[in-house]
């Protein structure tokens, strides 16, 4: 029997065999699973994390068997206490705006683990970040990680052909009629064990034009602050690398509904935290009033034109 790969036969996907945005990170199936990791390698016992987070995290670190310690975040997304000299803290670039914070964090923490699964585009801070890089492009799963202590073992490969029906939906089809499929996806990440990435996922992010994505995000971003900023509470800063999303901030209750009845649809960051943040904290406040307008490299100046028109009718 012959040694060498399959030659001939059916074609398969294109690849152009891109590297990755991220060079040297290293490539698992998950964000979370990036979390696991860090958690590992650093044989963390204990972690500070932020109310405001997705409750994802909350499971990884349970199941790392490792005491969940919360704090809240004031208006600039800043810790409202100081934290333990010496204590392994998990920090958010929130929606990809809050490079800022990080770097003041960063001098103030030296065990400081930074999620950047809102913002792919940032630069790895402290001892350990780490991305999904599926919240911003078309994947079905995947992970990066930065850590400076490195796990001495290997990980089995992922596959992912059995995770992109909910894309292939979408392309053909629109998102209503992959709704399901995507959320089935979601749900398959609980419990996952540590993969190394997939050759699927790999060779899709080869095909990804990531500086295009970056400047569409950037644009689309620009052109709804210069609309709203007058009745965003948020304080956007202006230096900034790459947003996942517009956050506005709005008192007014009604407004995601409607948006979502015009098919212009905002996911909530984060239901659930409800059931660890206090009530009056602003991390609640936050959860119940954010609406994270879409700006990905999917749309236009002129797509932002129809999601002002139906924001301000809302309003």
């Amino acid at each position: 029997m012959s040694s060498h790969k399959e030659i001939g036969g059916y074609m398969e996907l294109e690849s152009y065999g891109a590297a990755t945005y991220h060079k040297g990170s290293v490539l698992l199936n998950s964000g979370r699973n990036a979390l696991k990791y860090i958690i590992r390698a650093y044989d963390i016992k204990k972690l500070f994390i932020p109310y405001y987070t997705c409750p994802v995290v909350w499971e990884v670190v349970k199941e790392e068997s490792c005491e969940l310690l919360f704090y809240d975040i004031n208006s600039d997304f800043m810790p409202t206490q100081k934290l333990p000299e010496g204590a392994f803290i998990l920090v958010n670039d929130y929606f990809g705006v809050c490079s800022e914070n990080i770097d003041k964090l960063a001098d103030l923490y030296e065990n400081m683990i930074v999620d950047n699964a809102q913002s792919f585009y940032s630069k790895p801070k402290g001892i350990g970040s780490f991305y999904s890089p599926r919240k911003f492009f078309g994947l079905p799963d995947g992970g990066l990680l930065y850590c400076e202590k490195r796990l001495n073992q290997s990980f089995e490969k992922d596959v992912s052909h059995n995770k992109v029906s909910h894309l292939l939906k979408r392309h053909d089809l629109g998102p209503s009629n992959g709704y399901k499929a995507f959320i089935k996806n979601e749900d398959s990440f609980v419990n996952q064990p540590i993969r190394e990435m997939s050759d699927l996922t790999k060779a899709l992010m080869g095909n990804i034009s990531y500086e295009k994505a970056r400047e569409a995000r950037c644009a689309n971003f620009e052109n709804l602050h210069k609309h709203l900023v007058t009745i965003n509470e948020l304080k956007l800063s202006s230096n900034y690398i790459c947003p996942l999303c517009y956050p506005l901030l709005l008192k007014q209750k009604g407004v995601r509904d409607d948006l979502n009845v015009s098919k212009i649809y905002t996911p909530q960051y984060w239901n659930g935290i409800e059931a660890v943040a206090p009530v009056n904290s602003y991390s609640s406040y936050i959860s119940e009033h954010l609406i994270p307008l879409p700006i990905d490299q999917r749309y236009t100046v002129e797509d932002m034109k129809v999601v002002l028109e139906v924001l301000y009718a809302s309003i």
